[in-house]
């Protein structure tokens, strides 16, 4: 299956459409996926530190911290057979948001202006939104439920990644 076929399915994710579990299964898309995601973190993380090896090691353990989060969760669901249609979902997804992030971490760099910072807050909130949303549809649970099961993701991988950065 082509790429943009691909992309077509799993976009409209971001807009709270499709189901993740039905969605094609595809390791090469998956592993593009994950390339790019690595890519962008990596290129936002660089953006808030000096140090490009420390960058690097932070969102190398975020990416894996992710990857273990989403078994596991799958795992205890019993759902363990849908990890790479969820876990590509959920990539997708957070790549498509990271397009609008990026722009909008440069113009917070270059003039800190209150709106780029209302802005990044959206976004944060769209995406915490649209991975409850996956984590809903692939694990059968209720919107509150998901929402904190997103919110846990981000704990886990973004302060996760940056507590053990720190060590």
């Amino acid at each position: 299956m082509l790429i943009t076929e691909l992309i077509k399915q799993y976009l409209p994710l971001c807009w709270y459409e499709h189901q993740p579990l039905q969605l094609t299964r595809s390791m090469s898309f998956f592993k593009q996926n994950l390339l790019f995601y690595f890519v962008i973190e990596y290129f936002m993380q660089a953006n808030m530190t000096d140090d490009p090896f420390e960058s690097f090691t932070e969102v190398f353990v975020q990416v894996f911290l992710a990857l273990i989060f989403i078994a596991l969760l799958l795992k205890l669901n019993k759902t363990l057979y849908a990890y790479v249609q969820v876990t590509t979902a959920i990539l997708v997804s957070s790549n498509a948001i990271a397009l609008f992030v990026v722009p909008v971490l440069i113009w917070l760099t270059v003039e800190e202006d209150i709106l780029s910072y209302y802005s990044l807050g959206i976004l944060f909130i769209w995406e915490l939104t649209v991975i409850g949303y996956i984590f809903k549809k692939a694990l059968g649970i209720n919107s509150a439920a998901s929402l904190v099961v997103s919110f846990l993701y981000f704990i886990i991988t973004y302060l996760g990644a940056f507590a053990l950065g720190q060590l």
